[in-house]
């Protein structure tokens, strides 16, 4: 059972009520808010959906990584598959404008939508960025065979080392977590360039995006209304605010293990931070996930001043299972992923 995944809507007064209070919803509480259940999924094969994107015209993508698949949920709640094969894995090489249904990804993680309806997606086993477009997916940044590496170029002749997530600016410049590499990296029409990080890892702030081992395995990356970054440096344990002047500073988190909230944005506990979304008065939603399984997940939200409060936490207690991904709809609905 812990592979049939849930799609759960949650109005604001949810997010409002138990941010403040910490109240745990029920699982009788969960079930009335599902937008696609566990059927829903299993009935186009998927397994194991782990990120989440709402376009401006209402719709949800979602990827799953182990059916290697995308699907599509519009705004009755109605699923299909949108790109790929459930259930077969495989790559397309550095093709251009595939059939979606005959598009091929591995592992995919990643997926975020652009302002003209373009799905972007983090095809992780194959080391690449990917497009959907009108019905067609094509590449957009990654060695053709799959190949690991961290070089930057056009197309096929940059490398990433499995990125995890990615996100679009207001200007279209897609933002990659290249979590293998433990950098951030861009991507303007076509040609990727690392922004920060470096292939070492290390922990700094307040310094310029030029400094290197600024990250440790970022896992995930959110853009907010003003371009600048939020990043989820999982290996530290930290939120980093990258801005658009090229300055990395520490938003949240003390970089100790644990699940305190603490008293300030930087004497709080995270344990592992695995997916983001930012909404536009720039609150950051995040998953804490608990590494080794015991003490569940936590859905959070970050306050613009880095300061978090529990929005739910999937303890197995008050409510069954584990979230898994998040995001904030143009129009501000807000969508969680979990397992039961």
């Amino acid at each position: 059972m812990a592979n049939e995944g849930r799609l759960i809507r949650l109005t604001s007064s949810d997010i409002a009520s138990t941010a403040a209070l910490g109240v745990n919803l029920t699982n009788a509480e969960i079930a009335a808010k599902l937008e696609a259940g566990e059927a829903n999924f299993a009935s186009k094969s998927g397994v194991s959906p782990r990120a989440v994107c709402a376009d401006y015209s209402g719709n949800l993508y979602v990827c799953d990584r182990l059916s290697h698949a995308i699907y599509k949920i519009d705004e009755g709640g109605q699923i299909s598959t949108y790109a790929g094969e459930p259930g077969t894995s495989g790559d397309n090489g550095t093709l251009t404008n595939v059939a979606a249904l005959d598009a091929r990804f591995t592992n995919p993680r990643g997926i975020a939508c652009d302002k003209s309806g373009n799905i972007y997606v983090a095809d992780t086993g194959n080391n690449q960025i990917r497009v959907i477009r009108d019905g067609f997916v094509s590449h957009v940044a990654g060695d053709g065979g799959g190949v690991s590496g961290a070089s930057d170029g056009v197309g096929g002749a940059a490398s990433f080392d499995g990125p995890f997530d990615l996100d679009v600016d207001p200007s279209g410049v897609v933002w990659v977590a290249d979590t293998g590499n433990n950098m951030i990296r861009r991507i303007i029409d076509g040609t990727v360039y690392t922004f920060a990080g470096s292939q070492v890892a290390g922990d700094k702030e307040n310094v310029a995006v030029t400094a290197e081992e600024i990250f440790d395995a970022p896992q995930a990356i959110s853009v907010d209304q003003n371009g600048d970054l939020f990043v989820c440096d999982t290996g530290n344990r930290k939120i980093k605010k990258v801005t658009q002047t090229g300055h990395v500073y520490l938003h949240s988190g003390s970089g100790s293990l644990g699940r305190s909230l603490g008293t300030t944005a930087f004497n709080c506990e995270y344990d592992t931070l695995v997916r983001s979304d930012i909404d536009a008065s720039g609150n950051l939603y995040v998953v804490d996930s608990d590494v080794d399984g015991s003490a569940g997940s936590r859905l959070l939200r970050i306050s613009s001043n880095g300061i978090p409060s529990v929005i739910n936490d999937f303890n197995g207690t008050t409510v069954d299972g584990s979230v898994v991904g998040v995001a904030v709809s143009p129009a501000g609905k807000f969508f969680v992923i979990s397992f039961e």
